[in-house]
């Protein structure tokens, strides 16, 4: 397995900053990649980051590895920031007692349902629901991901993530929903957050970013709270 320590320091600052643009590039287009948009996309960002370093160093097959190798890293990432951001949110519990456990799994309907969990404010039924997509557990993922300090991907690269992309934004509800899932028996049991589980999850959310947009019109809501997003990370 190629390691980054194998290759000489002007290499390893080159395949720094190409795994940063090769982040940026799954959470513009796609976060669940096929294997050849991987290789495309790592060739993309390797060309990007030796153009910003200032020298044409070509890469190799475990350059490349090691670009790809991101895809799952930063799916991960979103995943385990959801899992105790969600459980704090939403009032998940753990406990054995059996009356928590069914409280549980009934908050699991009543968020699935209607993705009430996307919403600020959950009223008794889908048209008392207020703040659509802007559940604070939204906000908080994506900076504990991508707005950690100054020196942070997305404050760093501003020019991918301003506005913040619809893409990473469908992969945030995406992520939350199978931190919900998690809790669907009763007590928390580690689901992997596969491509084969969610990829069709993130496109319904993906699809309804984009119906949400279309109903909004001259409004441009979605550009608006994607705007919002990234000035508030």
């Amino acid at each position: 397995r190629p390691r980054a320590a194998d290759y000489e320091l002007d290499v390893r600052a080159v395949l720094e900053t190409a795994i940063e643009i090769y982040c940026a590039i799954l959470l513009m287009e796609n976060p669940f990649p096929t294997s050849s948009q991987e290789v495309d996309w790592a060739k993309k960002a390797w060309t990007l980051a030796a153009h910003h370093h200032n020298t044409k160093l070509a890469h190799d097959g475990g350059i490349l590895k090691l670009i790809t190798a991101r895809s799952t890293h930063i799916r991960g990432q979103f995943k385990s920031r959801a899992r105790p951001i969600v459980a704090t949110t939403f009032g998940f519990e753990t406990s054995a007692d059996k009356g928590v456990q069914t409280r549980n799994r009934l908050l699991v309907s009543e968020l699935k349902q209607d993705s009430a969990f996307i919403f600020r404010v959950r009223g008794s039924s889908v048209d008392e629901h207020s703040g659509l997509y802007t559940n604070p557990a939204i906000q908080q993922i994506i900076n504990e991901v991508l707005f950690k300090n100054k020196s942070d991907d997305a404050v760093k690269w501003g020019k991918y993530y301003n506005p913040f992309p619809r893409v990473a934004f469908a992969l945030v509800l995406t992520a939350i929903e199978c931190a919900i899932d998690e809790w669907a028996l009763g007590s928390r049991e580690l689901i992997s957050f596969k491509e084969d589980d969610y990829s069709g999850v993130f496109n319904s959310h993906l699809a309804s970013l984009d119906e949400f947009s279309k109903a909004a019109g001259k409004l441009d809501l979605l550009k608006k709270l994607l705007e919002q997003v990234y000035s508030t990370g």
